[in-house]
């Protein structure tokens, strides 16, 4: 089908467009509220500044197509293929994207409030300076993901991967990131105040500089992670493990560390002023030697 086809027919009250092919097309500056493109081939599409709200885009192929400004809050595009698609500065709020593939996707700048991306694959994607407050990713694959500067206010992240990602500056207050794993990301300068990090993997992730007062991050697992100058204030680190960590220059203050696991910590610097190591442990938890301190203030 044609773009001129489609305009006509859908100007005539036409909306059931499924399993059309408008690869390659140019549709970029058209009204297409609720319009039908179930199963539909939008290859290579430019949709720029086109408004699809309420569309039905369930498992359409938009691989590398432009929908650079577009207007698509509250559509479906679950299962959709975004691969390389480019969704600049574009309006999604509300958008269903569950087990979508947005591997390589540019987001750069768009409104991904209240979306739900749970099982979405954004692998590679680029999502600096996107807002996702109160977006759903539970067990989104964000891995080596470009997420400097977004904003994950209040979302829910449980289980979602994003190890490697970059998301210096990125703000996560109120967040729940409970067994995500985010081995080796970069968290530098993050505001992670009151979030839920519990059983979370964080081997080797930069968290220098971060907030994480208030935050819960009992039974996490921060080997080798750098938290050098960051914010614990009245954070809980029961049971975590910290071997290895560095957190030099931290303010600990009232910090929560009981049975937490600190062999080869460096704490050189820290404020410690209030902090409670009951039952932690100064060795390897292997080692049946190992010195417990009982309370550190």
């Amino acid at each position: 089908m044609k773009a001129r086809e489609l305009i006509d027919r859908y100007n005539q009250g036409f909306r059931d467009f499924s399993d059309v092919d408008l690869s390659q097309e140019n549709l970029s500056g058209l009204g297409l509220t609720a319009i039908d493109l179930t199963n539909a081939d939008l290859r290579e599409v430019n949709l720029s500044c086109s408004t699809l709200n309420e569309a039905n885009l369930y498992n359409v192929n938009l691989n590398t197509a432009v929908l650079y400004r577009a207007s698509l809050s509250d559509v479906n595009l679950c299962e959709a293929n975004l691969n390389g698609a480019s969704l600049i500065k574009a309006d999604l709020h509300g958008a269903r994207l569950e087990r979508a593939n947005l591997r390589d996707a540019d987001l750069t700048g768009a409104n991904l409030n209240a979306v739900s991306l749970v099982n979405a694959d954004l692998a590679g994607a680029n999502l600096s300076c996107v807002s996702l407050v109160g977006a759903n990713l539970e067990g989104a694959n964000l891995s080596e993901a470009f997420l400097k500067g977004a904003n994950f206010d209040g979302a829910k992240l449980s289980g979602a991967n994003l190890e490697g990602a970059n998301l210096s500056g990125a703000s996560f207050s109120e967040a729940n990131l409970s067994q995500a794993n985010l081995t080796a990301a970069d968290l530098s300068r993050a505001n992670l105040y009151g979030v839920n990090l519990s059983d979370a993997l964080l081997c080797r992730a930069d968290l220098s500089g971060a907030n994480l007062s208030n935050a819960n991050l009992n039974d996490a697992n921060l080997q080798d992670a750098d938290l050098n100058a960051a914010f614990l204030i009245d954070a809980q680190l029961g049971r975590a493990r910290l071997d290895g960590a560095n957190l030099s220059k931290s303010n600990c203050y009232k910090a929560y560390f009981q049975g937490a696991f600190l062999s080869r910590t460096n704490l050189n610097g820290a404020n410690l002023n209030g902090t409670d190591f009951a039952n932690a442990s100064l060795q390897a938890v292997d080692d049946d030697r190992s010195p417990q301190i009982s309370h550190l203030t």
